[in-house]
């Protein structure tokens, strides 16, 4: 049946991708997401961003004996290592896979507005741990293989997050790598393989995190569409939007009528 654009009301649910690089603010603002927040926390350090908001959460952190600490030889004359990579095999990627499989099917997230992951940087090292422990290289230097098969199982994971009838917010990091023939320098998000492509293809506002704080004034806003130079994926699809926005929360008791939230009511 042919339909007509004027007559949608109801645009679906938000997947949105906050990225940046560390201290952009990119996690305070999980606070001023409008309704109940549930969020996956993978970075040790997301709790003090977000101490004292109104947000339930599960932090997902690897035990300390799943690390591997040792140094690695490169050389073939090297002195062997006389000790175990690791003493306990690296279950954070699995085990949250199997939760997070286990709360959508008992419908867990249907309580909640809004679902967050933070941060994808430190879920794809979890992937990237139990990828290297399965083929019995834990604690080696990855392999071209080995983004090939994270970035597959970041994309094919995020598919499915997505797909699954809730607000989503995720958050990530960027980097900038320069070529050393042409001298170009290109800013890429921090993701495997066919991840730094595919995962973007799911989002629909990827903005970019910006601290512009000087002395005592405190500033945050957020890219919503890509400069010439820079990160290329950036975009929005909420209209009227400036390039930069200001998203800085003020005051955290209130911090729902702020940041995010002030944008999606446009």
């Amino acid at each position: 049946m042919v339909e007509n654009a004027k007559n949608i009301k109801d645009t679906g649910f938000e997947n949105i991708l906050l990225v940046g690089q560390t201290g952009a603010g990119k996690t305070t603002l999980i606070r001023s997401l409008p309704g109940k927040v549930f969020a996956y926390l993978f970075d040790p350090n997301a709790k003090r961003s977000l101490a004292g908001a109104d947000i339930d959460f599960e932090e997902w952190l690897p035990d300390t004996a799943e690390l591997d600490v040792t140094i690695k030889k490169f050389n073939r004359d090297a002195k062997p290592s006389d000790k175990p990579s690791s003493a306990r095999e690296p279950k954070v990627y699995i085990e949250w896979c199997e939760d997070l499989a286990e709360k959508a099917k008992e419908g867990f997230f249907k309580k909640y507005d809004w679902v967050c992951f933070d941060s994808m940087t430190f879920l794809q090292r979890a992937c990237f741990d139990r990828q290297m422990y399965i083929n019995n290289r834990f604690g080696a230097v990855e392999e071209l293989a080995d983004y090939r098969v994270v970035g597959s199982k970041m994309s094919d994971l995020f598919r499915s997050i997505t797909s699954e009838g809730i607000n989503i917010l995720c958050t990530g990091h960027i980097t900038e790598w320069q070529d050393e023939l042409t001298k170009k320098i290109t800013t890429q998000l921090s993701l495997a393989g066919s991840a730094k492509t595919m995962i973007p293809l799911m989002f629909t506002q990827i903005w970019q995190c910006h601290a512009n704080s000087e002395d005592k004034k405190i500033s945050y806003k957020i890219q919503t569409r890509p400069e010439s130079r820079g990160l290329q994926c950036i975009r929005s699809s909420i209209s009227g939007l400036e390039t930069f926005e200001d998203v800085t929360i003020k005051d955290f008791s209130k911090a729902q009528d702020a940041g995010i939230a002030k944008i999606l009511q446009r």
